[in-house]
């Protein structure tokens, strides 16, 4: 803990010391490349929905299994991003030996409100740019605001080659300090992307389209690979844990591809391999009381992008 919050101090001291951004050439979003909020300030209004799934699983030693499905709304105007995240758990078997619990779910829905605004959107060279967004959330079962959160998000892209990027992300959201087994939200990205131009024109290089290929200049693509843990407040009703917490942990590695007809509509889908999944329950002080693993799954990623 006491480390987490040396690294956010760290952060800090890092925004004071790099100037404002300028203006920059756009790099569309793809998924989990740019943990933050698109990172171009814009007056153009953006609207956001997306779907992700994650197919059935056991838990370790056969007690139960669940599968997830997460819808995210966003807006996205100037510096700022608001977002709602809905999570849907559907069990088997209710869940209920898992969690040692009489009632029929654990829990059904978690819910997140995320507001975010962009401080800096730099290049530091032709190759190279960076970006770092503040950021506010709220995480519950039942009860707003439930875990409330405070951090920042952001990373460092690098053109190695004729538009395609490797990013590298991060995000550091702190909840209240209850207990050093409890932080509010981590999370690491590695990306490999390419915009829909930089595509063609690779493709084009490689003699795999002599002539103007319908279609071609549309379709952009990117891998990712993730790890992350988030924190929510379960409610006070809980079967689980009374006024406690749930940490979700999880990584994932996910191939996308993006399409945009024109220049107001981007649509992406690809699938997903989620792994090293957990869920932690902590009490209401935030002291870790147990952790329950679960089986990879396979799942996938639905967008769409609306630019006004």
């Amino acid at each position: 803990m006491r480390k987490m919050l040396r690294g956010i101090l760290i952060l800090i001291a890092i925004l004071w010391a790099i100037p404002a951004w300028s203006a920059q050439p756009e790099i569309v979003p793809t998924p989990d490349f740019l943990l933050s909020a698109p990172t171009n300030v814009s007056k153009d209004l953006r609207l956001e929905a997306d779907v992700s799934y994650v197919g059935e699983a056991d838990f370790t030693g056969g007690l139960g299994r669940v599968k997830v499905l997460r819808t995210t709304l966003s807006a996205d105007y100037s510096i700022f991003r608001l977002s709602y995240g809905l999570s849907h758990f559907m069990w088997k078997d209710g869940g209920a030996s898992t969690f040692s619990t009489d009632a029929t779910t654990p829990w059904d829905n978690l819910h997140d409100v995320t507001l975010q605004a962009r401080l800096l959107n730099n290049k530091l060279t032709d190759k190279w740019r960076y970006w770092v967004n503040g950021e506010l959330s709220s995480s519950f079962e039942e009860d707003f605001p439930g875990a409330v959160g405070v951090g920042f998000d952001g990373g460092v892209a690098y053109d190695f080659w004729n538009g395609w990027m490797l990013g590298v992300s991060a995000k550091t959201i702190a909840v209240s300090a209850l207990s050093d087994d409890l932080f509010g939200e981590l999370e690491l990205g590695l990306a490999l992307a390419v915009s829909q131009r930089a595509l063609r024109e690779t493709l084009k290089s490689l003699g795999l389209f002599t002539g103007a290929a319908d279609g071609t200049e549309k379709i952009g693509f990117s891998v990712a690979l993730s790890g992350a843990e988030k924190t929510y407040r379960l409610s006070s009703n809980s079967p689980v844990r009374k006024n406690g917490y749930l940490g979700l942990v999880r990584s994932k590695a996910g191939a996308y591809l993006d399409y945009s007809p024109n220049d107001k509509w981007t649509f992406s889908v690809g699938p997903e391999y989620h792994y090293s999944r957990k869920y932690k329950l902590y009490d209401s002080s935030g002291k870790l009381h147990s952790s329950h693993r679960l089986d990879s799954a396979w799942g996938g990623y639905a967008r769409v992008l609306l630019k006004f």
